[in-house]
């Protein structure tokens, strides 16, 4: 069974889009059918795909969230976290005109910039789930994550319980250091 059909109330296999049957075109083909190859050469397998569907209107931003879709279940599937410079490869659209559309720079009053920060949202989401939910820490995706999306580390607040324990201990330390003096001062005394 291809990786990317759907079964109908029948039971016949079918795509759902072109898309889906040109990624199992590409790893019957390209990948000689391993399967466990598609999540390294899965920007090579988007690469293929956009290089075989008409390249979508950048007008038509229905289609262009369609499209990000099924983009975003390829990534699930094969276990790559997706990204804006990924599927602008798959839709042959340049990676700046999103960021356009998002800023207002460009297509202002329409649907573009906020659905393109919708897009954004979710390929962040997807970093937060990946992060949250790995075991151990990942440089490159905490990196990833305060670059690409202006996430930040914060300190841990403390609450008022921590703040008096922090006041008791230094209390401790003065009282400790009284009564050092005090045992020396006695000792000399003697």
């Amino acid at each position: 069974m291809p990786n990317n059909t759907t079964k109908t109330a029948q039971g016949i296999e079918i795509y759902t889009d072109e898309i889906f049957a040109l990624a199992d075109e590409y790893i019957q083909t390209e990948l000689e059918g391993d399967k466990t190859q598609a999540s390294e050469y899965f920007t090579d397998m988007i690469l293929y795909i956009g290089e075989r569907i008409p390249k979508p209107s950048n007008d038509d931003i229905e289609l262009l969230d369609n499209i990000f879709n099924i983009y975003k279940r390829l990534c699930t599937r094969y276990k790559v976290l997706p990204t804006l410079e990924c599927f602008s490869f798959m839709v042959n659209i340049n990676r700046v005109t999103f960021t356009d559309w998002m800023n207002g720079d460009y297509r202002l009053g329409s649907q573009h910039g906020n659905t393109v920060k919708k897009w954004k949202d979710i390929c962040q989401s997807f970093l937060v789930n990946s992060l949250t939910n790995s075991r151990g820490t990942d440089a490159n995706k905490i990196f990833i994550a305060k670059a690409a999306y202006g996430m930040a580390e914060t300190a841990p607040v403390q609450t008022q319980a921590q703040i008096g324990q922090i006041r008791s201990s230094s209390e401790l330390l003065e009282d400790m250091r009284k009564l050092q003096t005090n045992a020396i001062e006695s000792h000399e005394t003697q």
